[in-house]
């Protein structure tokens, strides 16, 4: 038998304490499962807080280190909460200035982006992670990093840096796949446009069995830079299929409409069946072929 698949949980946990090791300022606070134990506790037992059931009090402190000028990680939310009280405190350590990363969950995006200054990520595969974890710790921002609750949907490793404007951790805006000839195929015009580990698989597998559309991922969602993802990717092409992501008024399909007005830009829901949801995106590419 191989060895396990890393998660990408432990992915975030273990770049974090190697952080720590470079930087003081940074602190963890986390809810762990029963027995397990964080390797930011081993490695810097000082900065390490045990998320309590006191959550007024626990926001509190975190504002304190905030405001004392430590870098605040808090992950874990979610492990013992119900489904109105996740949002609720995930926003509240966001206004503290601590940054949060949520394992497989979903806050309302219109919630996230009324929040000031907060970066919003969505990091897919082992690298992803550790540059929007890395760039996280660097910032005087709040980040909310949502990684997904699996191994993680490793992406090709040349993706990163690949693309115009280069923003957090390297990562551009527009993380483009297969750039060489991606615009001349049967689909050229058509773009997929994956957010999350879900939607980069899913685009991924859609790639195996076609030679196109092209595929464009994007790891962060926050206003300014969707805005900058809109402006590359419109100049390229003009109709888009969006794959992953919140699907309500503020999803990234919807203010992507907003954005490339004359653009198509579709979504397709997942069925979590990869073979019928790769099916369904094909098809959806050609129709707007047609």
């Amino acid at each position: 038998m191989g060895a396990p698949a890393i998660l990408a949980e432990d992915v975030y946990r273990e770049e974090l304490a190697r952080i720590g090791a470079e930087d003081g300022r940074v602190v963890c606070v986390e809810a762990l499962p029963r027995g397990a134990r964080h390797p930011f506790e081993t490695a810097h037992p000082d900065r390490f807080f045990q998320l309590g059931s006191v959550e007024g009090a626990m926001v509190s402190m975190v504002e304190g280190l905030v405001t004392a000028g430590f870098r605040v990680f808090v992950c874990g939310l979610g492990t013992d909460l119900g489904a109105a009280r996740l949002p609720r405190l995930t926003l509240a350590y966001l206004q503290a200035g601590a940054s949060v990363v949520v394992p497989d969950t979903h806050v309302d995006p219109t919630e996230l982006l009324r929040t000031p200054r907060v970066r919003i990520a969505a990091p897919c595969g082992v690298q992803e992670i550790r540059a929007v974890v890395r760039s996280a710790a660097r910032s005087v921002r709040p980040y909310h990093i949502r990684i997904g609750a699996g191994a993680p949907a490793d992406v090709a490793a040349d993706w990163v840096g690949v693309g115009d404007g280069a923003g957090d951790g390297g990562i551009p805006s527009v993380v483009w796949d297969v750039v060489e000839d991606a615009w001349h195929h049967e689909d050229a015009g058509v773009c997929m446009i994956s957010v999350g580990e879900d939607g980069t698989r899913l685009a991924l597998a859609a790639r195996e069995r076609s030679t196109g559309p092209a595929h464009a991922h994007l790891v962060y969602l926050d206003d300014s830079h969707l805005a900058a993802a809109a402006g590359e990717l419109a100049r390229r092409y003009d109709r888009f299929v969006v794959l992953g992501g919140h699907q309500g008024p503020d999803g990234v399909q919807k203010r992507l409409s907003r954005l490339m007005l004359g653009c198509d830009v579709l979504v397709v829901s997942l069925s979590g069946e990869l073979a019928a949801d790769v099916d369904q995106v094909l098809s959806t590419v050609k129709g707007l072929r047609q």
